[in-house]
This record gives C-alpha cells, structure tokens and sequence, in this order.
C-alpha cells in the first residue's frame, strides 16, 4: 500500500458506509428495472430516466473509491494531465489510472453524477436545491466527502 493511500479510520469508515449505502440504493434499482423492464422500456420518459438513475449510481459508486483526495488546485491538473497521457500512450484506462489520478477523477465522476440528477430535477423537484445546499461541517469530513454524501 502506498504513502498516498488515505487509510485513516474516519475515511475507511465513510469509504464502507458509502458504498454500502450506494449499494442498497443500486440494488433497489436493479430490482425495480428487473421487474418492471418491459413497461420501463415502452415508455421513452421511464428509459430516460432509469439511464440516468443508472449513470448516477455508477458515477457515485466510482467517485466513493476516489475521494481521498487533497483538492489542491496544483495536484488537479497534474492528475488531469497524467490521465490524459496514459490515456493517449496505453489506449486504455482502468480502475488503477482512475485510483492514481483521483484528484481529477474524482470531479470527472462526481460531475458526471451531478449532471444526470440535474436532468431528472424537471420531473422530481428538490433535486437542485439539494444539490447546492451547504452541509455542516463535522470534524474528520471533508469537503469530497460531505459532496458525495449530498448526492
């Protein structure tokens, strides 16, 4: 395990309490889309939305993995730049590339998140305002975290 890794207990705490709730919210899902798939998939408006309910929940369940990061406007766009070239040299990114760039990734991921439920705020209001509210501050949070725990 590296120096880098963030293996405080408060983090590896929020870390496993997050994605298990992911989790149980990507199960519900599934089962709502397994039973209920054929009339979901006559109706245009229902497949929009379970594609973008579908996009939210990986989008979040990869950003969980990646908010151990600093923030620091500097290490952002180093990340960004490492991750472009790996893409470009390798022609291929996966799990590992995401992990050692987290300071972009992570925002990649969370945008990705935010963007989907934005477009489903037309058809269930309070997702927008939910999504700007400001969070209490408590001891051990951080500001990726308490952005994640809004979505």
């Amino acid at each position: 395990m590296s120096k880098s890794e963030n293996l405080q207990q408060n983090h590896v705490e929020w870390l496993t309490a997050s994605r298990a709730a992911n989790q149980r919210a990507t199960l519900d899902l599934y089962v709502l889309l397994d039973t209920h798939s054929e009339r979901i998939g006559k109706q245009t408006g229902l497949t929009k939305k379970a594609q973008l309910l579908g996009a939210v929940s990986f989008s979040l369940w990869r950003a969980a993995f990646l908010a151990d990061k600093s923030g620091i406007r500097k290490a952002v766009l180093a990340d960004t730049a490492s991750f472009l070239g790996k893409m470009l040299t390798d022609n291929a990114i996966t799990y590992a590339q995401d992990r050692a760039s987290r300071e972009w990734t992570f925002d990649y991921y969370m945008t990705a998140a935010t963007d989907s439920l934005l477009k489903l705020d037309a058809d269930w209001p309070g997702i927008k305002d939910t999504l700007s509210s400001p969070q209490k501050v408590t001891k051990g949070t951080t500001v990726s975290r308490r952005r994640w725990d809004r979505h």
